[in-house]
């Protein structure tokens, strides 16, 4: 290194062991941003990276066929030629133990070719000549197939091994599934495809092919799902094309994995981009506390500065030396908080990997995947550098200006301003932020609106500013009122140009605003979950229900002392086909082409069971009896182009339905429980009704006792208890709360460490104001009354501003992505917004006053 550069950096060091005790603050504001960041970073690239890298397992192959009927034998040779197939056949049913407990189950009778991806973990060894540990790449060799056959007259069963804690069976008990009595030969330890909802859903068991037939289970209108999975050396949107051209007749909805990748990609790129914006919001926040922390340490050393110019140090070289202070400090506060935003995302993955099945060791492997933290720690540093840098630099270039006649004339910082090359260094910096920012996020959607909030933000506080400034002067100056000497110069106080106004609205604003939107979502979140789902949700939902079983299904559940109600709605199966006579699969729409196979769950208004909220459109009179009319499901409606007014043509059985789209309708997502795609009026689907779905609301004893009697009387029906659905949504909800509250608690941190530096940073200047007016004759009680009148109007500001700002962004947010309502709740921003505001400036303003010893002597010694 050469000398001149030893000697700056040495000369900065040494400066920065003696009086950056100051920048505390600064290093705090970078440590939570930065910590912020990298652990929502971190954590997004731990689970995607474990989900994409076994999503062919999740998947179970490259591609995989779902069809109401088995395949001919001519698909199967077709398939069979492009690639390793499995066939396998599913539904879902009761499963009943020995002690009368029942519960929903999803029963896969696959071939001896499964499972193609992914490997089997089974306890214990199925027999003395069987592996428990079934192979995956179509290299099965039936062992699973072989343990599960008939012996002695019964039928083996591989259970889940969560349904077998929940049900207390081992390996050698029976249970009965349908009209068959099974024997549990192995517990699931690890599924490959299981699907992670499977919990609180159905879990699944596996029987061999033989054991279907047994349980009767299969009739004419049992609602079966006859799965092909299949992997290709093809490019999987290739072997579909080829599909769709060689039997394009066939009804079987044929999905990839690229489909479902990019699906996981698109909802871990929200959540992430979620995640991480929550921590760019406090990097910013921060970066307000960064601007005023360096902005009081260097109005304290432009003597030093000044001194230093006159020994003839120049610009460059000076510039230099401070500049190297605040990127040892950024570079300092950035690493630490790199290395506790990772801490962060480990224990985070620790806690969500619980719930992911993947990788063959079942759960997310933490600590194995280190070396996964290195790329968003380093972005989380370079992001903390870069805005230490964004936001010292006005300051930094507006302290580089003082002259060394400062010494003679008195150090005050009056007449500096920030030249145009640091705001030009200033835009450079924060243009390549914002790009990275943009390019990095998983959804750069939310990177460009992030933006363009805090850019409005900004300009909006600004407007803020001069009006309340326009506002001071036309109170000052009105004739009629007269008002006293303390507010009176609180008021003069907020047209100063020097006033620290500008810097604490700016600072404390953005912190508040974004703090009120935060404590907002988080609330309707809570609330959604812990108030309005238990309060609406039913304790049992049914579906799979034949005509001739409501009578049975009522009966049953009559028995229940707490029933309340019984909701019942028909369910029917259907296609859409065309859109205004216009054939879907005929269309050069990929997309249509894929929806014509698609199999939509249809009913119709009366007793609908799902609350739909009209978007487009509006619903027929309850009375209508004219033609058939239909509303549709937005995902659907929107993926399709369709618009009201539309003539939609459906096949329903075989025999096609026409229907004129009247109204299209969201989901309310914590309320769905059927997710239909489309409504008919009344009467349309009559000829069409075979099954029905339903629920019941009674109290949670009578709901377990209803369900066992219910499967022990019709085992086809598959019941649904919600309150371990429920349970589980809150154990998630759990930890997600206290995830929210340690991003919420350094949002909050963050905001104080905003308004300690804004007083640091105006404390000099209102104190030499303070001399100056005591020197003329003002008293210290008056005094301190101005600087409470001063302090309250911005509490007050800053607070309404946030409240007002900050809901808007919260109910937008709300509305916009997750579909919920704000309403009784903006009371919570109201409280945060006027408590953080009046415990923040509130602390800033006994500071100032305890300091408040003032004397004329100290204008003369020039210590104000």
């Amino acid at each position: 290194m050469p000398a001149a550069m030893r000697f700056l950096f040495d000369l900065a060091w040494r400066d920065l062991r003696t009086g950056g005790r100051a920048l505390w603050v600064f290093c705090a504001c970078l440590v939570l941003g930065v910590a912020l960041v990298a652990a929502g970073g971190g954590l997004t690239r731990q689970v995607a990276g474990a989900l994409q890298a076994d999503v062919r397992a999740l998947f179970g192959g490259d591609v995989v066929l779902d069809a109401e009927r088995p395949a001919t034998a001519a698909q199967r040779e077709w398939m069979a030629a492009r690639g390793t197939v499995s066939h396998a056949v599913q539904l879902r049913t009761m499963l009943r133990a020995a002690d009368g407990r029942s519960q929903l189950v999803e029963l896969q009778a696959a071939d001896a070719a499964y499972p193609l991806v992914g490997r089997l973990r089974l306890m214990p060894a199925l027999a003395p000549d069987v592996s428990n540990d079934v192979p995956s790449d179509g290299s099965g060799d039936g062992s699973l197939h072989q343990a599960l056959a008939q012996r002695d007259g019964q039928w083996g069963i591989a259970l889940d091994a969560t349904l077998a804690r929940r049900l207390s069976l081992q390996s050698g008990d029976r249970v009965e599934v349908g009209d068959a009595t099974l024997t549990v030969r192995a517990l699931v330890l690890h599924q490959p495809d299981r699907s992670l909802r499977a919990d609180w859903g159905a879990a699944p068991v596996l029987v061999a092919e033989g054991a279907l037939a047994a349980t009767g289970l299969v009739q004419a209108f049992s609602r079966v799902d006859y799965r092909s999975r299949v992997v290709t050396g093809l490019p999987p949107q290739n072997w579909r094309t080829a599909w769709l051209a060689a039997f394009p007749d066939s009804t079987a909805e044929v999905r990839t994995v690229d489909d479902r990748s990019d699906r996981i990609a698109e909802v871990l790129g929200q959540i992430g981009s979620g995640l991480l914006l929550v921590g760019f919001s406090a990097l910013f926040i921060g970066g307000l506390g960064v601007f005023n922390s360096v902005q009081a340490h260097l109005q304290g050393k432009l003597g030093t500065l000044a001194t230093l110019r006159a020994l003839g140090l120049r610009d460059a070289r000076l510039a230099a030396v401070v500049l190297l202070q605040v990127l040892m400090l950024a570079v300092g506060a950035s690493a630490v908080g790199a290395v506790l935003g990772g801490a962060l995302a480990l224990g985070g993955v620790a806690l969500v990997g619980e719930r992911l099945a993947v990788g063959d060791g079942g759960a997310v492997e933490v600590w194995s995947n280190l070396a996964g933290l290195a790329a968003p720690l380093a972005l989380a540093l370079a992001f903390g550098v870069l805005t230490a840098l964004a936001f010292a630099l006005p300051a930094l270039g507006r302290a580089l200006t003082v002259s060394p006649a400062a010494l003679f004339r008195g150090i005050d910082g009056q007449g500096l301003r920030t030249p145009r090359i640091a705001w030009v260094a200033t835009a450079a910096v924060a243009a390549l932020l914002l790009t990275l920012l943009v390019a990095l996020l998983p959804d750069p959607r939310f990177g460009l609106a992030f933006v363009a909030v805090v850019g409005g933000l900004l300009l909006l506080l600004e407007a803020v500013l001069r009006g309340l400034r326009a506002a001071a002067g036309r109170a000052l100056s009105h004739p009629r009122w007269t008002p006293g000497f303390e507010l009176r110069v609180a008021l003069a106080g907020v047209q100063r140009p020097g006033s620290p106004l500008r810097a604490s609205l700016l600072s404390l604003g953005s912190a508040l605003t974004l703090l009120v939107a935060c404590t907002l979502v988080v609330a309707a979140l809570l609330r959604t979950v812990n108030e309005t789902v238990p309060q609406q949700a039913p304790a049992l939902v049914f579906y799979d229900v034949q005509t001739e079983q409501l009578p049975l299904l009522r009966e049953t559940l009559q028995a229940a002392p707490s029933l309340q109600r019984v909701q019942t709605a028909p369910l029917v199966l259907g296609r859409l086909l065309a859109v205004n006579s216009q054939a879907l699969a005929d269309s050069t729409d990929p997309r249509r082409r894929v929806e014509a196979r698609n199999e939509h769950k249809l009913s119709h208004r009366a007793g609908n069971i799902d609350d739909v909220i009209i978007d487009r459109g509006a619903w027929w009179p309850i009375d209508h009896r004219g033609e058939p009319l239909v509303a549709m499901e937005d995902r659907e409606a929107d993926q399709l182009g369709l618009q009201v007014g539309d003539r939609l043509q459906f096949e329903i059985l075989g025999q096609p339905v026409e229907a004129r789209l009247t109204a299209i309708y969201g989901q309310r997502r914590m309320q769905s429980r059927l997710w239909l795609e489309a409504i008919f009026s009344d009467g349309v689907l009559d000829p069409f009704v075979t099954r029905h779905v339903g629920a019941a609301w009674l109290g949670a004893d009578d709901a377990l006792a209803a369900q066992d009697r219910l499967a022990a009387a019709a085992p086809n029906i598959a019941t649904v208890r919600t309150a371990a659905m429920l349970e589980a949504t809150r154990g998630l909800m759990a930890r997600a709360s206290a995830g929210l509250a340690v991003i919420a608690g350094a949002c909050l941190a963050a905001s104080l460490l905003v308004l300690a530096s804004v007083v640091a940073a105006s404390r000099a200047r209102q104190m030499h104001e303070a001399s100056v007016m005591h020197a003329l004759g003002a008293r210290v009680s008056s005094l301190r009354r101005v600087l409470r009148w001063e302090y309250t109007l911005l509490a007050l500001v800053t607070a309404g501003f946030a409240v007002l700002v900050g809901s808007s962004l919260a109910a937008a947010l709300l509305h916009w992505r997750l579909q919920l309502d704000a309403s009784g709740l903006y009371w919570t921003g109201v409280v945060v917004a006027l408590g953080v505001s009046g415990l923040s400036l509130g602390t800033g303003a006994r500071v100032l006053m305890s300091q408040m010893r003032l004397s004329p002597a100290a204008l003369l010694r020039g210590n104000a």
